[in-house]
């Protein structure tokens, strides 16, 4: 599935999941035996409620067997515009973005490459693998009183380079090994390439938390 219907998908959702009233939202309902005989397909997906343990927050979850590659071109990506706060500066006075990258360059392409049936090369396409969706509820029970606190998106496994000049990066960048290289709100990394050998990549919006508003996580990650 091309990566870009993925992003419309996951848009989409969160449009509908801020559109609908409370009373607008369907009960989740336990499935019995007999209508989980009607399941044939196994394999491609998953969907799960978990109870966290602590302040009545619940995770819902839904998990895709996608693998999708991408090559990509964005002039500007923009989000989360505010004044609410900064890494550096816990009361900021001036308004800035949590994620302000331009000249966005996913993946990456050699000119004139094609394999041996003549289409391009996707080897240097931007992979992605096991695709997630999930939001975080507290009193998920209640219809009432229910809040949504966080969604996120991303993969489980990712390969390839994310190349821009992030004026604004919000978000964690590990390598895997010991604490992570880049860890805090509104860093300017400059002109860089974010390679990605392996691990999660996520976007998430939070209301609270050290990670609140729009967070990017790279689990297995260099910057150059």
């Amino acid at each position: 599935m091309n990566l870009h219907k993925i992003l419309f998908l996951f848009i989409t959702c969160v449009l509908i999941t801020i559109i609908l009233p409370v009373n607008g939202f369907c009960e989740l309902k336990v499935m019995n035996d007999d209508e989980m005989l009607d399941i044939y397909a196994t394999g491609f997906s998953s969907f799960t409620i978990q109870d966290l343990g602590y302040d009545d927050l619940s995770e819902t979850n839904a998990w895709f067997n996608i693998r999708a590659f991408t090559y990509t071109e964005i002039d500007s990506l923009k989000l989360g515009y505010h004044d609410e706060y900064d890494y550096k500066d816990p009361t900021p006075t001036a308004y800035g973005w949590d994620e302000d990258w331009e000249n966005v360059q996913i993946g990456k392409i050699e000119a004139g490459s094609t394999d041996d049936a003549g289409f391009l090369d996707p080897t240097e396409d931007f992979s992605a693998e096991g695709f997630y969706f999930s939001a975080i509820f507290k009193d998920i029970d209640d219809p009432a009183n229910r809040e949504l606190e966080s969604v996120k998106f991303g993969f489980d496994d990712v390969h390839g380079d994310i190349k821009a000049t992030f004026n604004n990066f919000s978000g964690t960048i590990n390598d895997g090994a010991g604490a992570p290289e880049y860890n805090g709100h509104s860093l300017n990394l400059g002109p860089a390439t974010i390679t990605a050998d392996g691990g999660k990549f996520e976007f998430s919006l939070n209301i609270d938390t050290y990670d609140k508003g729009y967070w990017v996580t790279f689990d297995n990650a260099t910057v150059h």
